[in-house]
This record gives structure tokens, C-alpha cells and sequence, in this order.
């Protein structure tokens, strides 16, 4: 069944994400800040909106992926007096738990469910309609947008109340972050003691020591001659930033989160924040004198 829904944000993973929603044959409002990619959704078949206030007119859901806290706050009080009573605000943003849950009081006292719905699986997942979505919030509310997510989602798994589903984001991010750090320490090391970089991914990815950082997005990115972006160092220091402010709260120590930040930190430093975040490893490669570039992979 055709539905109304908004989305506002059309980023690397809104863009592709409504072009599944318009495929699937459901009238899409959309709204961003960018010019072209408003019109590259336009051209996919959706409708452009003036305001992320007027896109929510009349919207039975409306989805968000916007790039900070302070921008998703916004949004929702710009969208909040236009929305439909009954409405359901999915936000697939990553941002912190504690404004999800601000944000999903303001949402029901006008009568709007709001859904925390981070998502993990970066382009290529949102381009192939296999994002794996993590969900805090109301259960009726989710299995009201379900088939909506289903579009593009390859998992949906609701998590548990309002701020859960940003939790487990950022614990995800956060032990992504730690496994390339990891994996560029070691790969350095190993090529600089003369090791074929190609031989000891070979070995790596059917030992212990693989993951899908190594066996899939590295080839993809950092072994690259082009180095594509997919996901900004910028946004990961801001998500490990969120991390941290989350955590501090409780009595956990937090060694390794710290260190990782402070990787980041001096990546961006080093004018590395518009790269993809794959190139925190250059840290080493500087260091070492080596650039990790697969035969495989230049090819």
C-alpha cells in the first residue's frame, strides 16, 4: 500500500534511501539544504519541499538523517507543529541517547511518535537496501513504519525504549573505530618489516583476526589507489565524541574509546576530516613510510 512520507536530509545514505521509497511506489516529500541532491531525488521521482516543515505536511512518517544533535533538534521543532497527529518521526541520524529521548517527550505531547533508528551498513548498504536499522522507541509505532523500512533495511530490530537504538549505534561505531585503528597499527607494522601487504590480508581474513572492516570495506577504501569516501573522519570523531559523553556517566573505564578519539583528533588536525574515516590510518603510514595499497585492489 502507497504511503505519504517525508524525508529530510539526503546525505550518502538519505538519497539512496529514498530512492528505494519511491521505487517501492510510496509519494516522497524531500527537503535538504543542497540544491542538487534535492533534484537528483526529484529526478528519482520524489517531491521536492520548500521547508522540512512544509514536507511534513500531511506525512504519515517522517524520516530524518541529518549530520548532528543540535540539527536534528531543530528539525523536529521546525517539523513538530506541521506533522499529522499519529505520525511517526524516524530518525536515522546518529546522535546522542539523551536527546532521543528529549525528543520523544516533545514528539508525544503533540501527539507524534518518535523513533531513535540509527543505521549501520554505510553506502553500499544503503545503495543495495540492506542497512542494518537499530530501534529505540514504541513498538506499535515501529510496526506502523515497518514495511516503509523494509524497503531499505535488510534487519530492523527494535532495541528496546526511546535512546536505545543510539546506544547500540554508537557502541558500534565505537568498536569500528577501534578495529581500523587496530588493523592500520598492525598492517604498518607488518609491511615495514617486509611483509607483501597482499599475503597478510590473505592470511588475516581466514584467521582470527578478521572482520568485516578488513575482508570488505578496507578493499573498498584504504587499499585503494582513490581512497573513496563513504564516511567522513569527521562524522566518526563526533560519534566517538557522543560515545564518550554517554558513557562518562557510569563507572565503566573507558581507555580505549579515549585513545581512539585521540587518533581521530589528530587526524582531523592533520586536515584529514572531509577523507573517509579509513584514513585515521595514515597516522601510521606517515610514521612507517609505507602506504597499505593491495595489488587486488589497485587493479
Amino acid at each position: 500500500m502507497s504511503a505519504t512520507v517525508a524525508f529530510v536530509g539526503l546525505g550518502n545514505i538519505g538519497g539512496r534511501v529514498v530512492a528505494h521509497l519511491v521505487k517501492a511506489g510510496h509519494d516522497v516529500a524531500v527537503f535538504d539544504l543542497n540544491v542538487a541532491v534535492v533534484q537528483a531525488a526529484v529526478e528519482a521521482g520524489a517531491r521536492s519541499a520548500a521547508s522540512a516543515a512544509q514536507a511534513a505536511e500531511g506525512a504519515e512518517a517522517v524520516f530524518l538523517s541529518l549530520p548532528t544533535p543540535a540539527i536534528v533538534e531543530s528539525v523536529v521543532g521546525e517539523i513538530l507543529p506541521h506533522a499529522e497527529k499519529g505520525a511517526v518521526i524516524v530518525d536515522h541520524s546518529t546522535i546522542d541517547p539523551d536527546t532521543s529521548r528529549r525528543l520523544a517527550v516533545s514528539a508525544a505531547a503533540e501527539g507524534v511518535s518518535f523513533l531513535d533508528a540509527p543505521v549501520s551498513g554505510g553506502v553500499q548498504g544503503a545503495e543495495a537496501g540492506t542497512l542494518a536499522i537499530m530501534v529505540g522507541g514504541d513498538e506499535t509505532a515501529l510496526e506502523q513504519v515497518r514495511p516503509l523500512l523494509e524497503t531499505y533495511a535488510g534487519s530492523v530490530v527494535r532495541i528496546g525504549d526511546s535512546g536505545s537504538g543510539q546506544v547500540v549505534k554508537l557502541a558500534n561505531n565505537l568498536i569500528t573505530a577501534i578495529n581500523i585503528a587496530a588493523l592500520g597499527e598492525a598492517l604498518t607494522a607488518t609491511v615495514r618489516q617486509g611483509v607483501d601487504l597482499d599475503t597478510a590480508v590473505s592470511v588475516l581474513t581466514k584467521s582470527s583476526a578478521n572482520s568485516n572492516v578488513l575482508s570488505s570495506y578496507f578493499p573498498r577504501t584504504l587499499f585503494t589507489a582513490e581512497r573513496p569516501t563513504g564516511f567522513a573522519l569527521d562524522f566518526m570523531h563526533k560519534d566517538l565524541g557522543l560515545f564518550l559523553a554517554s558513557a562518562a556517566s557510569g563507572p565503566v573505564p573507558l581507555p580505549l574509546s579515549n585513545a581512539v578519539r585521540d587518533l581521530f583528533s589528530i587526524g582531523r588536525q592533520l586536515g584529514r576530516g572531509g577523507k573517509d574515516f579509513t584514513s585515521v590510518v595514515e597516522f601510521y603510514e606517515d610514521f612507517a613510510g609505507v602506504r597499505l595499497q593491495t595489488k587486488e585492489a589497485g587493479k
